[in-house]
C-alpha cells in the first residue's frame, strides 16, 4: 500500500472511483433505456449484462494506464482447497443468517419486503437457464471485482479508514439496486455487502467472495422462478 502511494496520487484514485461510479450510474440507466429500443426484454437484459463487463473492461484500462498500477491492490492470499470450502460455507451461511434477520426485522416493523418489479423480472428468467446462469455470473465476477476487489482498496487509501471504506462501499452496492423498488432491496444488499467486504478485507482473496456472490444470486434466482411458475 505505501509503495502504491509513493507513485499514485490521491486525485488519481479519486478520479478512478468518479470513473467507476458513473459508469455504474450508466449502467443502471441502461436497462430502461435499452427498453425503449424494442427489444424484447430477454434481450434488453442480456445487453444490459454485456454492458456491464463492457464497464470493468474500461475501469481496468484505467488503473492500467491512468494509476498505472494493478487493478486489484491487495495482493491475492492463496490458501488451501479446505479453507476455501469451509470458508464457502461459511460465508453462505452467514449471508442466509443476515437476510433472514433483515427480512424479520422488515416484516415486524410493517415494512413490503415484496417486489411488484422484482415478481415481474423474473417471469423472463423462468425456464431460462442460460439467463439465469449469465446473469449470476456477471453479478459475481463484475460486482464483486468492482465493488470489493477495486473500490474498497482505493477508499482505505483515501479516506485512511478500513471501516468506512467498507461502510461505504457497501451503501454504494446497496444503492445500486434501488430500481427494484423496495426499500428492503437496498438494505438487504447493504449488509451482504459488509459481510463480503469484510471478508475480502480480512482474507484478502477476492475469488472466495466472488464464488459467494454467484452461488447465491444462483440460489436466489433459482427459487425466485421456481415461486413464479
Amino acid at each position: 500500500m505505501t509503495d502504491y502511494l509513493k507513485t499514485t496520487k490521491k486525485s488519481t484514485l479519486i478520479g478512478g472511483i468518479s470513473f467507476l461510479l458513473l459508469l455504474l450510474a450508466i449502467t443502471a440507466l441502461s436497462l430502461p433505456f435499452l427498453k425503449q429500443l424494442n427489444f424484447n426484454y430477454v434481450t434488453t437484459f442480456y445487453i444490459s449484462r454485456l454492458a456491464i463487463w463492457f464497464c470493468l473492461l474500461l475501469v481496468y484500462m484505467y488503473s492500467l494506464y491512468v494509476e498505472k498500477q494493478n487493478f486489484l491492490l491487495w495482493k491475492e492470499k492463496k490458501y488451501s482447497l479446505l479453507f476455501y470450502v469451509k470458508s464457502v460455507v461459511t460465508t453462505m451461511g452467514t449471508l442466509v443468517l443476515v437476510v433472514l434477520v433483515v427480512s424479520l426485522m422488515f416484516k415486524l416493523s410493517g415494512s413490503d419486503i415484496e417486489s411488484q418489479k422484482i415478481d415481474e423480472i423474473m417471469k423472463y428468467f423462468t425456464n431460462n437457464i442460460p439467463l439465469i446462469l449469465f446473469t449470476s455470473i456477471t453479478a459475481g465476477i463484475t460486482e464483486e471485482l468492482f465493488f470489493r476487489g477495486y473500490l474498497i482498496p482505493r477508499l482505505e487509501i483515501v479516506l485512511k479508514n478500513t471501516y468506512l471504506a467498507i461502510i461505504l462501499s457497501s451503501i454504494i452496492f446497496g444503492l445500486i439496486h434501488y430500481s427494484y423498488g423496495t426499500l428492503i432491496q437496498i438494505v438487504g444488499p447493504f449488509f451482504i455487502g459488509l459481510v463480503l467486504a469484510f471478508h475480502y478485507q480480512k482474507y484478502r482473496n477476492i475469488k472466495i467472495v466472488i464464488l459467494c456472490h454467484f452461488l447465491w444470486d444462483l440460489l436466489v434466482l433459482l427459487n425466485k422462478t421456481s415461486l413464479v411458475q
